[in-house]
C-alpha cells in the first residue's frame, strides 16, 4: 500500500499524507464509537487526494451474520497505515494522535446526544 501511495501521489505526497491522516483519524473515531467491523482493504478506498473512504457498513453496533465475531481491535490501524504516515516517530503520527484526542474531546461534549442516537439505532 505504501508503494502505491508513494507512486500515485508522488507529486503531492505531503498533501496526500495530510488528507490520509485526517480522514484516518475521523474514520478511526467513527468505527470505534459505532463498533463498525469487517474493515479490510476491500472495504477501504482512497480518493484522488489521499482521503480514506470506507464502504460496506453492513456490520456495526454488534450486528454480524450468525453472531460471527469480527476483529477485536477498536479500529483498523495497520502497519501499512503507519508506513504511509511516516512511522511512529513522524510528525504525521503525532498529528494523527492529536486529532484522535481532539475528536474524543468533542465526542465527550456531545455524549448524551450520541448515546440517544446509538440507542435508537440499536433497538431490535
Amino acid at each position: 500500500m505504501f508503494t502505491f501511495f508513494s507512486r500515485y501521489y508522488e507529486d503531492e505526497i505531503d498533501d496526500a499524507r495530510k488528507c490520509f491522516v485526517e480522514s484516518l483519524a475521523g474514520y478511526s473515531l467513527y468505527t470505534y464509537i459505532f463498533n463498525v467491523k469487517d474493515r479490510h482493504n476491500g472495504n477501504i478506498l482512497l480518493d484522488s487526494q489521499g482521503h480514506i473512504i470506507h464502504i460496506d457498513f453492513g456490520f456495526f453496533l454488534q450486528n454480524s451474520p450468525g453472531g460471527m465475531g469480527f476483529e477485536s481491535a477498536p479500529f483498523k490501524f495497520t502497519q501499512e497505515y503507519l508506513d504511509i504516515i511516516g512511522g511512529q516517530d513522524s510528525d504525521m503520527f503525532e498529528y494523527f494522535k492529536s486529532l484522535l484526542i481532539r475528536g474524543l474531546l468533542e465526542i465527550r461534549k456531545h455524549l448524551e446526544e450520541l448515546i440517544d442516537l446509538i440507542k435508537i439505532m440499536s433497538v431490535q
